[in-house]
């Protein structure tokens, strides 16, 4: 009687060095390495391969988080396997593997982290949370574009010595008058240096009306009943507005993954970088590490919620005795942080006036 497969009981390991065409494939058992080979790009495909090698184990697979998101994940955790994704800056490397990297040695290091006990997966947010912030994220870049826009015009007036219309800086809002004003000019006579700018200004209004649309998808979207009522409860700290609003909570997510205050400081970015090696205790600056969307819209915010809360703004004039403003506003990033946690976990409007 021949004696049929069965690993229950046991977990397999499966690191994934993941492509656009194909994956490096690591498996490992927790003794040996049992395998290392290439496949196409096929999550349903590596399933298959290791129910039929190792029918019965618990499946343990991981891969880098990048460019592809999190869809591999999805369709290998709705089959049975416990996928996770790790953020590569989070596993260990020494130099020469730094300098001298390859797939099968990448597949490898991350199965042997797969292992460790230090490993700790990134959060996977549900599809449609995730797919409103990707909306909300490329309203960012659209402004971002827009900015850019406005950059390549301003550059072509400098560089020919064209004039700038009166009244208009740098920075300033842009009006159909100084768009129109813009579109009228002259350019010295010269015919491909006028065809050049209102190829830039057209660049600049297509990309204008893009962020419009943009802005209202991201209105439309707050107004969602599964989204309402956070919205609403963020909007209550006075200078967070829709927009912003919508940025924090898609970024946030799910508020109750951060256990602790601290926990949510450092995904935000709101902690410092810091050497410390002997007698030698030196404070970097704010860290590098850090979600660019979510800290980009607190601080924004903050601005205007001193100007709104009398707490802190006092709380504020008593940093600015003894740092500069732009130091003294990441310190009411924090607290204002406090509260956004506060008022999500806890499901209350936010009070105006109470000092943290």
């Amino acid at each position: 009687m021949i004696k049929q497969l069965d690993f229950s009981g046991a977990t397999i390991y499966c690191a994934l060095d993941v492509h656009k065409k194909s994956w490096r494939v690591n498996i490992q058992d927790g003794e040996f390495e049992l395998e290392d080979f290439t496949q196409n790009a096929d999550a349903v495909l590596l399933h298959k391969h290791l129910s039929r090698r190792y029918p019965g184990a618990n499946y343990k697979i991981g891969y880098e988080a990048g460019f592809s998101g999190f869809w591999v994940q999805r369709v290998l955790q709705g089959l049975g396997s416990n996928c996770v994704v790790i953020n590569a800056a989070d596993i260990p490397a020494s130099d020469k593997e730094k300098r001298q990297k390859q797939d099968k040695g990448d597949a490898r290091k991350l199965c042997h982290h797969l292992q460790s006990r230090k490993m700790k997966a990134i959060y996977i947010p549900e599809a449609e949370w995730e797919h409103a912030r990707t909306l909300v994220r490329t309203r960012e870049r659209i402004v971002n574009n827009q900015t850019r826009c406005k950059n390549r015009i301003w550059q072509l007036l400098h560089f020919s010595g064209l004039p700038v219309p009166a009244g208009q800086e740098e920075g300033k809002y842009w009006s159909r008058k100084f768009i129109s004003s813009l579109q009228q000019m002259d350019c010295g006579g010269s015919v491909y240096l006028k065809e050049s700018l209102q190829l830039h200004i057209k660049d600049y209004l297509q990309t204008r009306q893009l962020l419009l649309e943009a802005t209202r998808s991201i209105r439309k979207l707050c107004r969602d009943a599964s989204y309402a009522g956070n919205i609403k409860l963020l909007r209550s700290i006075p200078g967070i507005g829709e927009i912003n609003a919508a940025v924090i909570l898609f970024e946030l997510q799910d508020i109750s993954r951060f256990k602790r205050f601290d926990h949510l400081c450092s995904y935000v970015g709101l902690v410092p970088d810091t050497e410390d090696s002997g007698e030698s205790k030196r404070s970097k600056g704010i860290t590098k590490r850090h979600n660019p969307y979510l800290r980009t819209a607190l601080v924004e915010s903050c601005w205007i919620v001193v100007t709104k809360d009398p707490a802190l703004l006092m709380k504020y004039k008593e940093y600015c005795r003894r740092m500069e403003r732009n130091k003294a506003i990441i310190r009411i990033a924090k607290h204002v942080l406090a509260r956004i946690n506060y008022v999500l976990k806890n499901q209350k409007e936010y009070v105006t006036g109470v000092v943290a």
